[in-house]
Parts: C-alpha cells; structure tokens; sequence
C-alpha cells in the first residue's frame, strides 16, 4: 500500500498532466470556474481526429508513462471514455476512481473527468491522515490515433483537503500510448 501523500502527489501529478505528464500549458486560475482554455497550437488545429474506422481497432488500454497508471480507453461513435484501472487495492476499496467522459465536438473531443481519491491531511494524526475527496475537472482529447491519446485538461494546483476543494487550477498537457 502506498502512502496517502503518494496518491496525493499522483493525483496532484496526473491532472497537472491531464492524468499524465508534468508539462504545464496554458493560464493560472484562481478557481475551477475561473480558468480559461488554452489557445490550440497549429499541430493540434491540424491534426484533426481519427476515421471512425481507425478509432474502432485501437488498443483498449491506455498509460501514462509520467504517472505508471493504465486506463480502460472506449470510443464510440461521438463519445469517448476512460476509467483508470490499475488502481491499489487499498484505495480503491475506499471507492477511489477516476473516470472521463468527453463527446466529440468538431475535431476533438470535450468533457470532463470525475475523480475520487484519498488525498493526505496535513498534521493529521496516524488513522486519520487520508480522506477521500471527490472533484470534477476539464478534459479534452486533442488527437486519438493508434500509437497515442493527446490532450490537456486541469489540473490543481492548490487543494483544500479539509474542504476538498481546488482552490487553483491550471492546464496540463497528456500524452497516453497503448499498454504493451
């Protein structure tokens, strides 16, 4: 089982790399309401999104190399979805999860991942030192092909444990490849 504050680095990790990578994009934000997308660079305004035909034969699980975590990756039609999957024991009998659902606007596809997760009590006593949080941030798929899923959604930057609430929130970048 791993510490509270690992799952609370992960979770801080995978949303500050939209569940994956440790580059930043885009403005700071004050509050989830107040953050604002970040301008589309020209490869994501041309890399339009796979052929129905194509998002049909892709592998259905996902990693994130920056986060070692795999996901349960479904696309059908206009809709896409992503559940974590390899998620410890421990935490996920607490009800950890992390789930993502976006439908496809234009070239992308545009939604949001819900999340539940034990994150640390800072100070708190041996027993009482976790509690589980739920959130609902941003997420958008930029390019799904079969060697990658990129994308960016927000990430906190500052939590409020004992409120579980994000008090800043920024843009990260995500890349996933197939599980191998």
């Amino acid at each position: 089982m791993k510490p509270a504050g690992s799952h609370y680095r992960f979770l801080l990790m995978m949303l500050a790399a939209a569940f994956a990578i440790s580059q930043f994009a885009g403005a700071e934000q004050t509050t989830p309401k107040a953050t604002t997308k970040p301008t589309a660079t020209a490869d994501q305004k041309s890399a339009p999104a796979k052929s129905a035909t194509a998002i049909g034969k892709l592998s259905k699980l996902w990693h994130s190399d920056a986060t070692k975590h795999d996901f349960r990756v479904e696309v059908t039609g206009d809709l896409f979805r992503a559940e974590w999957v390899n998620i410890p024991a421990a935490v996920a009998k607490q009800g950890a999860y992390i789930r993502t659902e976006c439908r496809k606007t234009g070239a992308k596809w545009v939604g949001s991942s819900k999340i539940n997760m034990a994150f640390a009590v800072p100070g708190a006593p041996a027993g009482k030192d976790t509690k589980m949080c739920s959130l609902t941030v941003r997420f958008e798929v930029d390019s799904i092909s079969a060697e990658k899923i990129t994308g960016h959604s927000e990430a906190i930057k500052a939590f409020d444990v004992n409120a579980c609430r994000a008090e800043q929130m920024k843009w990260a970048e995500f890349s996933w490849v197939p599980k191998k």
